[in-house]
């Protein structure tokens, strides 16, 4: 069931730091009561480099959906962590109200402000700009303290690399064919295509095909979203996927359910709150 008194934001990242951060979601559940079932959070598998601020209460993740014993014996994370480029659904669960903060970085970006890829511990001038999060009481404000603390570290970063510089874009598939394959083209003028896709891998992390599925989940979750009077078979044809079962495959890979059943819990419940913040995009 939905919650009316939960309050989540989907945060777009100012001008200066749009080309290093796709988005920030801010999630408070300290005026809602909720269920212990209501506590789980869902979140589809991505191509990006999270970065969560627990700014009060806890958070575990979990290893099975609805698995309320997992999930009380699951160990909280730390206040502050990194979740890498994962190619499975996510799920997590807290025991009580909870306020966090999730930051999605580009990893060509991560990497130009000089963190590692395989990074688990929050570099410290990232930390840092965190801290006005602390005890967060308007959590716009607190996101433009955010940005003016955190631009300069970025700015350097940016001119430093060297690369061209991005405006950035609210779609994956823009970074992904675009700007990646701008920046895999300078690197590697004149070179084979397996060497182009070799620095896309070294960019991203990820392959050029991993990258073109995230596109299409995408891509299928915008139709969804602007679109939902349209049958799963015309919204699998005009998705670019071969049929209806090709669909759904690749939404259970990315989401662990079926579209139908997808669409019906984002619709419904409470724990899919992510998915309904990220069409707010389309």
């Amino acid at each position: 069931m939905l919650s009316k008194d939960t309050k989540s934001l989907l945060l777009y990242p100012p001008k200066q730091l749009a080309g290093c951060i796709a988005a920030g979601i801010f999630r408070d559940t300290r005026n809602a009561s909720l269920s212990d079932m209501d506590r789980f959070n869902y979140f589809p598998a991505s191509p990006l480099i999270s970065v969560t601020y627990v700014i009060d209460g806890e958070i575990r993740l979990v290893g099975k959906a609805d698995s309320l014993d997992d999930a009380k014996q699951a160990i909280p994370i730390a206040p502050q962590s990194i979740t890498l480029p994962c190619s499975q659904p996510i799920i997590s669960w807290s025991p009580a109200p909870v306020t966090a903060l999730t930051l999605a970085f580009y990893p060509d970006a991560w990497q130009k402000l000089g963190y590692d890829l395989e990074a688990d511990i929050v570099p410290a001038d990232l930390a840092s700009a965190l801290s006005c999060f602390h005890a967060c009481l308007n959590p716009d404000r607190c996101w433009a303290e955010f940005g003016q603390s955190f631009s300069p570290h970025w700015n350097k970063a940016r001119n430093v690399s060297g690369s061209p510089h991005w405006a950035g874009s609210d779609r994956l598939a823009d970074w992904s064919r675009y700007h990646l394959g701008r920046l895999s083209l300078v690197s590697a003028a004149g070179r084979s295509i397996r060497t182009i896709e070799r620095q896309i891998k070294r960019m991203s992390g990820q392959t050029k095909q991993s990258l073109n599925f995230y596109s299409a989940i995408e891509n299928l979750h915008k139709l969804t979203v602007i679109s939902p009077e349209n049958s799963l078979a015309d919204i699998a044809v005009e998705a670019g996927f071969s049929d209806q079962s090709h669909m759904g495959r690749a939404v259970r890979r990315a989401t662990g359910f079926s579209p139908a059943k997808l669409n019906q819990l984002i619709e419904t419940e409470e724990p899919f709150w992510c998915y309904r913040l990220l069409g707010e995009r389309f």
